[in-house]
């Protein structure tokens, strides 16, 4: 009887073949193993194959009775995104959920110094075994392929991405590439597709706001469309938008310039106001001036409040349109003084019928008569309501006096000009006085002398 081992390439297959079995002649356990020692076989061999033969005989096919172990390739290395794992948040009202706020989730923001990443490296694998009992080594795993772009850096560790400014995460598969952007476009209108836009840089938004949306952005906002009853506030910029349609629901508010083609029924809250044509119905409030560029502006209707200057082509209209135009005091400081006055005739009233009310009580304590427990607490309720809303009222009229001095140091050199023609219907307010004229008046300025607005010619074109 002759016994062969033979192994395969890689060394991690071993089978052992008999062949010229003598009639009568036996094969056992102890031939093959001696075999196999010869053969210097010692890693993970099969003994039940080996029994399986010795029973059952099969000469000349060889039976695989040792396999060596694999050896296991180290993982890849792999970023993993904890933003994508914060917890989304839904504005709700009552039981309804506003469905303006479901698209947000599909923009990641991101705060400066916020942990965008973690960059895991990869393992080193775990080595096999031939059937020689020789090790086979393992491949480690690639490193994670990454690029960090603008805003984006590696933490001291090396392990983390963090944020180096407010902005919007951008990660480009196929380049790896991390970073966070501090300028946000919007290719097509603000609606239900887009959600409402709560961005910490500049936004660019393609097409419409549609109504009921909100754009709030920390930068410069520009909208190449028509802003439709919806609300876009810019905290530290300037706006730049087509037009805007609110319907007196609207509300475009700078901390620095708005720049517009026209506006209709919408409130408008900035520094400068610059438009093309037409503002109709609107309520405007700037610190500095409103100031119609364009060919054949016209304020029309609506309230417009500026601290320095009014200037358009046309003020009021033809029909008399009622136009609240004021120049001379900072809205902002005149709004609150206004809102102090309304604060102080309630409390005034509401301080008087609490006074009758522990007069009264005082009265009746003084006569003996014995109050109920309720009327007790009534009685000390009433008198704490009267102390604090003297306090309350205190302060308003300290507030009112500090306003009053404010608005009157800061009397501001002002004038509202008419480059082509003020109409009647025009309704002007200068510090304390008020001009309202006759007839129409062409190419006329308007200026604040010796306590009273006088009507001057202009010169301009």
């Amino acid at each position: 009887m002759n016994i062969s081992i033979t192994t395969s390439p890689d060394k991690m297959e071993a089978y052992i073949k008999v062949s010229n079995i003598l009639p009568g002649e036996e094969i056992t356990l102890e031939k093959l193993m001696d075999a196999i020692r010869d053969a210097k076989i010692v890693h993970n061999i099969d003994i039940s194959a080996l029994k399986q033969l010795c029973k059952n005989p099969v000469e000349g096919v060889p039976v695989l009775f040792a396999k060596g172990d694999e050896p296991r390739n180290g993982e890849d290395g792999r970023i993993v995104f904890e933003v994508l794992h914060q917890r989304p948040s839904f504005t709700t009202s009552g039981n309804r959920v506003d469905f303006r706020e479901f698209p947000v989730q599909k923009r990641i923001i991101v705060k400066k110094g916020q942990k965008i990443a973690t960059i895991y490296p990869p393992t080193e694998g775990v080595p096999g075994r031939n059937v020689y009992g020789e090790l086979v080594s393992a491949k480690p795993g690639n490193e994670a392929k990454v690029s960090l772009g603008k805003n984006v850096a590696l933490s001291e560790d090396g392990i983390h991405i963090v944020a180096t400014s407010d902005g919007i995460l951008k990660v480009d598969p196929e380049k790896g590439l991390i970073e966070v952007s501090e300028y946000l476009e919007i290719e097509g209108n603000v609606d239900y597709a887009t959600g409402n836009i709560e961005f910490p840089g500049a936004v660019l938004v393609k097409g419409d706001v549609k109504p009921g949306f909100i754009v709030r952005a920390k930068g410069d906002i520009e909208i190449q469309g028509v802003v439709e009853a919806s609300t876009v506030i810019s905290l530290e910029g300037s706006i730049k938008l087509t037009g805007a349609k609110g319907k007196d629901k609207g509300l475009v508010k700078a901390r620095k310039d708005v720049h517009l083609k026209y506006a209709e029924s919408v409130t408008i809250e900035c520094e400068n106001l610059y438009f093309e044509s037409n503002l109709l119905n609107c309520t405007v409030r700037v610190t500095n001036s409103i100031i119609g560029q364009g060919r054949n502006s016209a304020i029309i209707g609506g309230e417009c409040v500026a601290t320095s200057r009014i200037e358009a082509d046309e003020l009021g209209s033809d029909f008399g349109v009622n136009t609240y135009l004021e120049v001379g005091v900072n809205p902002y400081l005149r709004e609150e003084l206004k809102l102090i006055n309304t604060q102080i005739e309630i409390d005034r009233t509401s301080l008087q019928k609490l006074i009758n009310i522990v007069k009264q009580f005082k009265e009746l304590k003084e006569r003996g008569v014995k109050l109920s427990p309720d009327k007790e607490e009534q009685f000390s309720k009433a008198t704490r309501t009267l102390i604090n809303l003297r306090d309350q009222l205190e302060k308003n009229l300290q507030r009112k006096q500090e306003l009053e001095r404010k608005i009157n140091e800061t009397k501001y050199q002002c004038e509202i000009i008419a480059r082509k023609m003020l109409y009647p219907g025009v309704e002007v307010h200068m510090h304390d006085a008020k001009y309202m004229a006759d007839i129409p008046l062409p190419k006329v300025v308007l200026r604040y002398e010796d306590g009273k607005i006088v009507a001057g010619g202009y010169s301009g074109t």
